[in-house]
């Protein structure tokens, strides 16, 4: 203890200021280091939490980025399959119109004949009633020349028939 006292040192206040060290020291770890700790730890949890969040945010990002692909082509292929189901209707209405198309000149070309013919036969017959008439009584004024009245009557009978038969 001789050493303690030629240097200076009081041993009872050495004692003093160690037990006061020692308070100090442990109302420092109980209230300042302990809070400090704790916040430090939270603060590293709640880093953590948000890097672990941010990691299945891009997650989901990347999910719903890959959904939103998928809905697209999925759109594309129905909006394609709808194109395609129009150009076939399209070409079978197409189609349609024109057999019908086809079917009505069908028939008015049939109509337009079938009336050519009538009137044909028409025309024919009048003109086979007005040949008949001019060749009769060219014949009667013939045979008025040159034949009696019965053989006239006879040859004007045998002529009308001949020409009604044609």
């Amino acid at each position: 203890m001789e050493l303690i006292t030629k240097l200076g040192i009081d041993g009872k206040i050495l004692l003093a200021q160690i037990i006061n060290f020692a308070i100090l020291l442990f109302i420092l770890w109980k209230f300042v280091y302990r809070p400090v700790l704790d916040l430090l730890e939270k603060r590293s949890k709640k880093i953590e939490k948000g890097m672990h969040d941010a990691e299945e945010a891009e997650k989901r990002l990347m999910q719903a980025d890959k959904m939103k692909d998928e809905k697209i082509g999925q759109a594309e292929r129905e909006v394609g399959k709808l194109i395609e189901g129009a150009r076939k209707d399209a070409e079978t209405m197409k189609k349609e119109l024109l057999t019908q198309a086809q079917a009505q000149s069908e028939d008015l070309l049939k109509r337009a004949r079938l009336q050519m013919n009538e009137e044909k036969d028409r025309m024919m017959s009048d003109v086979k009633k007005e040949v008949t008439s001019i060749v009769v009584q060219a014949t009667g004024r013939l045979l008025q020349r040159e034949f009696s009245q019965t053989d006239q009557k006879r040859l004007l009978d045998a002529i009308s028939k001949e020409i009604q038969i044609l």
